[in-house]
């Protein structure tokens, strides 16, 4: 049996299974892996091996079953890591120059730009740090099965019938574009930084250049129509009050949730956080204890959350000043965790804000996890399921964003807009130069948040006690290393 798909701990589950069920050692069941297409696992008889076969050959490299009792055994991660070692090697003695092709494949383009993508770059004299987001997309694209008979065809010999081919076998018109663009971001790549080798040197024709996803079919355009129409509706109907009444109905549920359905405290202060700082999902439950700062030096009646590059959707470091009552949200966070975690494991600090009561996240080596950026999503759909948020308008996470950025627009600035919700300023007359918000603005003007931040959360403190709630308060007290007073 020859199958392609992407193997992944269930398949592996699934072959070691069919090896302890075999009795006819000649029966061979063979996985072809679509992220590294040369690497295979098979199980024959009651084995379970590695593979990578390429160029004619084929090399064991491995037992995926026996861990703890085989000594070559690898798994997953180990076997991924190996298999591209050994396809280098495979490719560079492939003995004698005439079989030697004279440009790279489809395949290599792609996993060099894969390998590339998920390291950090330096781009315009900054260290931009990897995007795992990204770094899936890219997997993903090149993964995609119609593209898949393409991995053995030389860049040189490429054409655009054949990619709009491999294209068109996309069912998905946004994955029909993110395949697009990500094509043409590895041929390209592959053009400006290894010309010769991969023989795409400067008297190539650029055609993937001028690739495009084509038109969706009129049903997508139809569906892509009524949903931007939805989002706007839901955009227009939603405003500070709204959000108000939400967290109101947001804390009678947790309340009322008991033993095994409890509400973490990452997630009921969590969604608190992202209402009065729009802050995105990822940034939200990876703030750092470290980076929280109760008091800020500068502005001793501000708390100061502080995020590094790569936790940043625009990968630049961004700081932002706390209004008490959303430090307090930080803080009421960490004290209900602290008592929760201290009745069943004693004193066990976690390094994040809104950490996980779980302890132990999908890596069995680590006991220290975050709240999973979801789990916010999950949420708002069971209270949704739960009946909780009926006749209010529709509310997501992103949609805070846009609410909070049109009050700061219309009550502050357009530029404390973007300041708060950390988009990428313009380079213009009005913007200071980026010489001088590299190495002199350090406080990230944050001036202009700090009063983009006290006119949002007094207005979204008034909405709550209009719906006649209360800001959030720790069911524990607040830790005295931690207390600002």
């Amino acid at each position: 049996m020859q199958t392609r798909l992407q193997i992944s701990p269930d398949v592996i589950k699934k072959a070691v299974a069919a090896a302890a069920r075999a009795a006819d050692s000649d029966q061979i069941n063979d996985w072809n892996d679509t992220q590294q297409t040369y690497l295979t696992l098979r199980q024959r008889g009651r084995s379970v091996r590695w593979l990578v076969r390429a160029y004619g050959r084929s090399r064991t490299i491995g037992s995926a079953a026996g861990q703890y009792v085989v000594a070559d055994y690898l798994g997953l991660r180990d076997a991924r890591e190996r298999a591209k070692a050994i396809y280098a090697d495979m490719q560079a003695n492939r003995g004698g120059e005439a079989s030697r092709p004279t440009a790279w494949t489809l395949s290599r383009v792609c996993l060099a730009y894969q390998s590339m993508i998920a390291r950090p770059r330096w781009i315009n004299n900054r260290l931009k740090p990897a995007s795992l987001g990204t770094a899936d997309d890219v997997r993903r694209a090149f993964a995609q099965p119609s593209y898949q008979s393409l991995g053995r065809v030389l860049v040189t010999e490429l054409t655009r019938p054949l990619i709009n081919a491999a294209r068109d076998g996309i069912a998905s018109y946004r994955q029909r574009q993110k395949n697009t663009a990500y094509i043409r971001a590895a041929l390209t790549w592959a053009a400006d930084t290894h010309p010769d080798e991969s023989g795409l040197t400067e008297n190539v024709d650029r055609w993937w250049e001028r690739l495009t996803a084509g038109d969706p079919d009129p049903d997508t355009m139809r569906a892509i129509e009524q949903r931007r129409a939805q989002h706007r509706a839901h955009k227009a109907a939603l405003d500070v009050d709204a959000i108000g009444e939400l967290l109101v109905r947001h804390e009678t549920y947790c309340a009322g949730r008991t033993a095994e359905e409890k509400i973490s405290p990452g997630v009921r202060y969590g969604l608190w956080w992202v209402c009065l700082t729009a802050n995105r999902r990822l940034s939200t439950v990876k703030l750092l204890r470290a980076d929280l700062l109760p008091s800020d030096p500068q502005d001793p009646q501000m708390g100061r959350a502080m995020w590094p590059a790569d936790t940043m959707k625009a990968k630049i470091p961004f700081w932002l000043p706390l209004p008490a009552p959303v430090r307090d949200v930080a803080l009421g966070s960490i004290a209900d965790y602290t008592a929760i975690i201290s009745k069943s494991h004693g004193e066990w600090p976690s390094r994040w804000v809104f950490a996980s009561t779980r302890r132990y996240g999908r890596d069995p080596d680590n006991d220290d996890v975050s709240v999973y950026p979801n789990s916010l999503n999950r949420h708002l759909t069971r209270m949704r399921a739960a009946k909780a948020l009926r006749g209010l308008p529709y509310f997501s996470l992103h949609l805070a964003r846009s609410v909070m950025a049109n009050f700061l627009d219309r009550n502050v600035s357009a530029l404390a807009s973007s300041l708060v919700l950390a988009h990428t300023l313009p380079n213009n007359a009005e913007e200071s130069s980026p010489t001088t918000r590299e190495y002199y603005l350090t406080s990230q003007r944050m001036d202009v948040k700090r009063d983009a931040m006290i006119a949002w959360t007094e207005a979204l403190t008034a909405a709550v006690q209009k719906a006649g709630g209360a800001l959030p308060a720790p069911r524990a007290e607040i830790p005295k290393t931690l207390d600002p007073k």
